[in-house]
């Protein structure tokens, strides 16, 4: 069979493709967005300690920390925390 035979997709071959189930873990990555004085992080585990000054929260791989001024929670859901305030830096740690 020739090179380029063998490398072609059936048409049930494409659809597996396409409708195929995403990589194991995959909504579980964590997202940060920052917007001007917002930021929102999804997919984290637990929030460990809060002030206005300091936001550390456990991840599924480690631990993120925000440092900042005058941080408000605006929204809180299971998997999504929103934030208004100065961020000063981030940091990220991968011991649990």
């Amino acid at each position: 069979m020739s090179k380029q035979r063998k490398g072609r997709l059936t048409p049930r071959g494409w659809l597996r493709l396409l409708f195929g189930q995403p990589p194991a873990g995959m909504y579980r990555r964590p997202a940060v967005y920052m917007t001007g004085s917002q930021m929102e992080i999804e997919h984290f585990k637990t929030i460990r300690t809060y002030d206005e000054n300091k936001l550390c929260l456990e991840l599924y791989g480690g631990v993120f920390t925000v440092y900042g001024d005058g941080m408000q929670i605006l929204s809180l859901t299971a998997h999504r925390i929103t934030l208004r305030g100065r961020f000063v830096r981030t940091d990220f740690s991968d011991d649990v």
